[in-house]
């Protein structure tokens, strides 16, 4: 009689390769040089806003966009207190920028975010803060809000 384990042949284990697997580069979107100016026309009435309401105005406008830069921006402004507002006649252009109407509270404001030279023939002169934060980054968006820029921010991109 003869048993079946009798004989048999021991396989031997194969020992497993670690494999690194090479990660692709992600980008990592986030709003630098933000500087804003809450009331630009000091001699002006009624000019002044709010902190919270610009932000909740910029934060407005870019909630209509869904790129990764777009929600980075949108995610920095929520984490600086504001809040979506009821927007309407939303409109981009890559070389233009952002355009739309915010409802706040009884006012309906025209919001533009866009480039500095897009929003200078817009708006009202820019105040001395806005312009010295355009002169060291060229390339950062300016906001104007009812045709007065109060706002400058760029949105940078790094491979980690």
């Amino acid at each position: 009689m003869r048993f079946l384990w009798f004989g048999k042949k021991k396989v031997k284990a194969e020992p497993l390769l670690e494999v690194e697997i090479e990660r692709e580069p992600e980008e990592l979107f986030s709003v630098v040089g933000f500087m804003c100016e809450t009331n630009p026309i000091a001699s002006a009435k009624n000019t002044q806003l709010h902190l919270e309401v610009i932000n909740s105005l910029i934060l407005s406008v870019l909630s209509e966009a869904n790129s990764p830069a777009d929600i980075a921006a949108q995610e920095f402004f929520q984490a600086h207190g504001a809040n979506v507002l009821p927007t309407n006649d939303y409109m981009y252009n890559q070389e233009r920028g952002y355009s739309a109407r915010v409802q706040d509270e009884n006012t309906l404001h025209t919001v533009l975010i866009g480039p500095a030279p897009v929003i200078a023939r817009a708006s009202t002169p820019f105040c001395d803060a806005i312009g010295t934060a355009i002169e060291s980054n060229p390339g950062a968006f300016v906001v104007a809000i009812d045709g007065i820029a109060y706002a400058s921010f760029s949105i940078t991109k790094e491979l980690v």
